[in-house]
């Protein structure tokens, strides 16, 4: 268990985490689900965490005191206090912006379990992403650059170089696939729940490629077999980036290539299944065409001053009609 005790709301401490919280909800435009409870993260290598039920937890030492030196130093910070301290909003903005995605309905069609390898690759992927690109926003918005303005010029650091990858080539591989930009595959992907990452990616392959030819009752099979396709070469991204042996720059090189892959099976997949359905309802529209094709070349059209439709079998005058067969009712072949 990551919650150690409560960290107090009248504290200094707990009002500097509500206000990373608003801003990240004011940024996003979502609610977030934290529910107030923050707590103590007891772990000795965690910086924090956001908990299913709501609440949050975050290291005291590393994020918390290192965030009050921002405000209580009464000196410009050296440049590890400066690393520190934007580290601790990082990992405050990270855990909220967690706390503004849906878990989802893990029994519904298309979901993947919430903490599947596959599935946790993509969430903390998308969520530190976002936290380095609107970190210093934040820190803008709630005054910090006020007590330190170096905060705004310092590095950050990546906490997840192999998911952040994984999320960047799987976004741009998408984009690919379907035809629509990089940045309305990120939305989609982002605003789906953690459950149905992967169905959102299958539903816009399926949209973009086949909708108009793919039979509805096919759609929930058309789409489990896009994510299957998926998920066995992002499942690997975790134990990378769990690994105490490769670099970062070796977990950012393995997270593009699990993408990659990932993408290389959707696009395969989708291609094959968009042939198939297609050939299907070409060979179904087929008879209708040759007919219309028929129907033209007799001069049959669409019924003229010659004739109306309000006459049973009735026929343009101009043309001659077949004698009738024994054999007519068969079919040519």
């Amino acid at each position: 268990m990551s919650a150690g005790r409560l960290i107090p709301r009248d504290s200094p401490e707990y009002a500097w985490v509500s206000s990373v919280v608003r801003s990240v909800e004011r940024l996003t435009g979502r609610p977030s689900r934290w529910n107030g409870d923050l707590y103590e993260d007891t772990r000795p290598n965690a910086a924090g965490s956001a908990l299913d039920g709501g609440g949050m937890t975050v290291n005291t030492a590393k994020v918390l005191a290192a965030a009050g030196k921002a405000y209580g130093a009464g000196r410009p910070l050296t440049e590890d206090e400066l690393i520190e301290a934007r580290d601790a909003v990082l990992t405050v903005v990270h855990e909220a912006k967690h706390l503004t995605h849906a878990l989802g309905d893990e029994s519904a069609p298309g979901a993947t379990p919430v903490y599947a390898p596959d599935a946790l690759a993509l969430e903390e992927g998308l969520t530190e992403n976002w936290a380095h690109e609107q970190v210093d926003a934040v820190i803008q918005d709630i005054g910090m650059d006020q007590y330190q303005p170096g905060l705004l010029t310092t590095e950050s650091i990546n906490s997840y170089p192999a998911y952040t990858a994984t999320v960047d080539e799987l976004v741009r591989g998408t984009a690919n696939v379907t035809g629509l930009s990089q940045s309305q595959v990120l939305e989609t992907l982002d605003g789906a729940d953690r459950t149905q990452r992967l169905a959102a990616i299958a539903d816009l392959a399926i949209d973009q490629r086949m909708a108009d030819v793919l039979p509805a009752q096919d759609r929930d099979a058309v789409r489990t077999q896009l994510i299957n396709a998926m998920r066995p070469h992002l499942a690997t991204v975790g134990t990378l980036q769990s690994s105490e042996v490769h670099s970062d720059v070796s977990k950012s090189i393995g997270g593009h290539q699990a993408a990659q892959l990932a993408v290389t099976a959707l696009s395969t997949t989708v291609a094959d299944l968009e042939n198939k359905y297609r050939d299907a309802a070409l060979a179904q529209a087929q008879p209708a065409a040759d007919v219309e094709h028929l129907r033209k070349f007799l001069g049959s059209g669409l019924p003229g001053e010659s004739y109306r439709a309000g006459r049973d079998n009735a026929v343009p005058d101009n043309v001659r009609q077949l004698p009738q067969r024994r054999d007519q009712s068969q079919a040519r072949e």
